[in-house]
């Protein structure tokens, strides 16, 4: 049986690796992975599966978003041509392929093209699967009157294209999803039907010794305009290793606020510091705070970067209390998954 698995939205390598990780399960089972992605940059990983380019997505331009309808209006979900366009596209990838099932993660296109021809499964980050209601919620605020113009115009838009008989949030979840999430980091947590966690597709993670994390560790972009000041002024190991190998050794994880490194620090009880570069991760960032675990900054100074610092042994002892009281998130969750999706 061949699955098709799809990524159409957003950047990092999480959404290839989560991916990835349930081919690799799925393969156990018999099944032959197929991939259409956007991207197939990864460190680290080979990529020995049959793959495809997804459909691309025309980018409007626009950087403000405050609710899901306006991503999906900022790639082309509010006209009805370029919609129109792009489901016909992924029509033509799933005639070649002729897949047996579908798995999506942050590939709204794919799960409104294979709706009502083949079983869909969409899997991600919580930001990345909707609530299953017609009006998203709001994730920043205010929200300006043309955000709720372009809400019902993605909606109208979407029914002009393909009929629908559900709201649009809960077409985009598919048959069914997955989110590689905590509740306790999910802004949508109060609009979801009994929504289904897993995790990080990484774990089981070693909690390591407190005693023996002697050091801080930064996971940034090269390229990031602070970069050569935060080496200079806090010295971190910035060596890139697999999560489960630097952790247990870390003190302090400084990085820019992606999910599975995120999840990962929160299960060995690392506190973080914080430096978001878009949206999805400012929200994760604010997330932390609440939780006492982190510091969210925007500001780069060298004072503002030893004051964060001198914050990390009151963060460090929030962090080990609560991976205790996360521990139970603390397994793998793909096999069940899998074995789900089989069921």
């Amino acid at each position: 049986m061949k699955v098709l698995l799809g990524w159409e939205l957003g950047a990092g390598q999480g959404h290839i690796q989560r991916l990835a990780a349930i081919a690799q399960e799925l393969q156990r089972y018999g099944y032959v992975p197929i991939f259409a992605l956007k991207s197939y940059t990864l460190k680290g990983m080979k990529f020995p599966w049959q793959s495809l380019l997804a459909p691309r997505l025309q980018f409007s331009g626009r950087t403000e978003s405050y609710t899901f309808a306006d991503i999906l209006a900022t790639f082309g979900f509010d006209q009805p041509t370029l919609l129109g366009q792009h489901l016909a596209a992924w029509h033509e990838i799933l005639t070649t392929v002729q897949p047996d099932l579908v798995i999506t993660d942050h590939a709204p296109g794919l799960v409104l093209a294979a709706r009502g021809r083949v079983r869909t499964i969409v899997v991600g980050s919580h930001f990345a699967v909707p609530p299953p209601v017609e009006e998203f919620p709001q994730f920043r605020f205010p929200a300006p009157l043309e955000s709720e113009q372009r809400q019902a115009k993605v909606s109208d838009t979407v029914r002009a294209v393909m009929p629908l008989d559900v709201p649009l949030g809960q077409a985009l979840n598919g048959d069914r999803s997955f989110i590689f999430s905590l509740p306790q980091l999910d802004c949508y947590y109060a609009w979801r039907t009994n929504p289904q966690y897993v995790s990080v597709h990484i774990a089981p993670l070693p909690a390591g010794n407190s005693a023996a994390k002697t050091g801080s560790w930064a996971y940034l972009e090269q390229k990031y305009s602070a970069y050569p000041l935060i080496r200079e002024t806090l010295q971190p190991q910035c060596e890139f290793k697999p999560l489960e190998e630097i952790l247990p050794q870390t003190n302090w994880a400084i990085h820019h606020g992606g999910l599975t490194t995120t999840i990962a620090c929160l299960l060995t009880g690392v506190p973080q510091l914080i430096l978001p570069r878009h949206l999805e991760q400012q929200l994760t960032g604010y997330a932390l705070e609440s939780l006492g675990v982190a510091q969210v900054m925007t500001k780069l100074t060298w004072e503002n970067l030893l004051l964060a610092q001198a914050q990390q042994p009151r963060l460090a002892k929030i962090a080990t209390e609560l991976a205790q009281d996360l521990s139970p998130w603390n397994q793998n969750f793909i096999e069940k998954l899998v074995k789900s999706l089989i069921d």
